[in-house]
C-alpha cells in the first residue's frame, strides 16, 4: 500500500507533507525523523526515499509497522495478520447506536473548533507523539464518542480528513470531515453525492435511498430542501465543512472513486449544524473551522 501523505511535527511547527514535493536534500535538512503517519491514532514514523531513477515514496520506518493503529491500513506486522483481520471484521461489522455516532460527530466538531481557537491564540498544541514512537508517554486525544468507566470507547470510530482518503480505507467505518466542493442530486433515482476535497482521488459522501427510507427520520421532500440549500450556499461561494460517520466503499463499477455511505440524517453535521436545523432555518452557519 502506497503511503500518500505524512504529518510533519517539530515543536510548534506542523505540516501535512506529500512526497512528490520533497527531495533528498530538503528531507534530510528539515523533515527527517519528524514525519509521522497522517492518522492521529498512529505513532509510527514515516521515512522518505528518493531513488537515483527519480522514484519517490513514503514508507514506515523499519521496525515500526506495528506502531500504526490496528485500524490503520498501513499497520504492518508479520505475525498475527489473520488475527488482525478478525479484529477488524468485528470492529467494522459491530452495530453502533445513533447516540454513539452523534456523540462521535459532535465531539469531532468540538475538537476542530478547539484547534481553530488554539491557532488564533497562537497556543502550542500538545502532541502525543515522541521521536521514537514511544507509546508509554503519549497523551490520548479522545474524539470518538461515548467513553466507558475505564476511559476507553467501547467501539472506536476514528476520524479521517477527506484529503487523506485513499482506496486503502475501503471497508472501514470512519468519522470523515472535509470541505464540500459540489453537490449532485439524481432526482429520478433519489440519491445524492457530496463531492469532497481530495487531491488524488474522487471522494464523495453518498446519501442513498436508505437515507430517507424511514419517514420518521426524514423524507425525500425534506432531502430535496436540504440539497437545495447546500446548492445555493455553494453557488454563493460559502465554505461548507461536513462531519459524518459512515462506511467507506468503492463507487459501483470503480476501483478509484470512493464513497462514504451515510444512511441516516442524524449521522452528519455541516458547519456544526444538524440536518433538520439547516432545513428548518433555511440557512447554514459560516464555517467555524477556518483552518480546514
Amino acid at each position: 500500500m502506497k503511503i500518500e501523505w505524512a504529518y510533519y511535527e517539530n515543536g510548534n511547527d506542523t505540516e501535512e507533507v506529500y512526497y512528490e514535493y520533497l527531495d533528498k536534500g530538503l528531507y534530510e535538512s528539515k523533515y527527517q525523523e519528524h514525519l509521522y503517519c497522517i492518522s492521529d491514532e498512529c505513532d509510527a514514523m514515516i521515512k522518505f526515499t528518493h531513488r537515483r531513477n527519480g522514484v519517490k515514496f513514503f514508507s514506515t520506518w523499519n521496525g515500526q509497522g506495528d506502531l500504526h493503529d490496528i485500524e490503520c491500513p498501513y499497520f504492518l506486522k508479520d505475525k498475527g495478520e489473520v488475527e488482525r483481520k478478525n479484529i477488524l471484521h468485528q470492529i467494522e461489522s459491530a452495530p453502533v447506536t445513533d447516540e454513539h455516532i452523534i456523540n462521535t460527530i459532535i465531539n469531532k466538531s468540538k475538537n476542530l473548533k478547539a484547534t481553530e481557537k488554539r491557532k488564533k491564540q497562537n497556543k502550542r498544541y500538545t502532541t502525543r507523539r515522541t521521536l521514537q514512537g514511544d507509546q508509554t508517554s503519549k497523551l490520548e486525544r479522545i474524539d470518538n464518542g461515548e467513553i466507558d468507566q475505564l476511559g476507553i470507547s467501547e467501539i472506536r470510530i476514528f476520524s479521517l480528513d477527506s484529503k487523506h482518503i485513499t482506496p486503502d480505507y475501503v471497508g472501514y467505518r470512519k468519522c470523515v470531515f472535509g470541505k464540500i466542493k459540489h453537490i449532485y442530486f439524481h432526482e429520478a433515482d433519489g440519491y445524492v453525492y457530496l463531492n469532497l476535497e481530495n487531491p488524488q482521488y474522487r471522494v464523495s459522501i453518498y446519501l442513498p435511498q436508505a437515507f430517507y427510507a424511514d419517514p420518521e427520520k426524514t423524507t425525500k421532500s425534506a432531502l430535496i430542501s436540504f440539497v437545495d440549500k447546500i446548492r445555493s450556499e455553494l453557488f454563493a461561494h460559502k465554505e461548507l465543512v461536513i462531519i459524518c460517520v459512515g462506511m467507506i466503499r468503492f463507487k459501483k463499477g470503480s476501483q478509484q472513486d470512493v464513497n462514504v455511505h451515510i444512511i441516516s440524517p442524524f449521522h452528519l453535521l455541516i458547519n456544526d449544524m444538524k440536518y433538520y436545523e439547516i432545513i428548518t432555518s433555511n440557512s447554514i452557519n459560516p464555517n467555524p473551522y477556518n483552518y480546514i
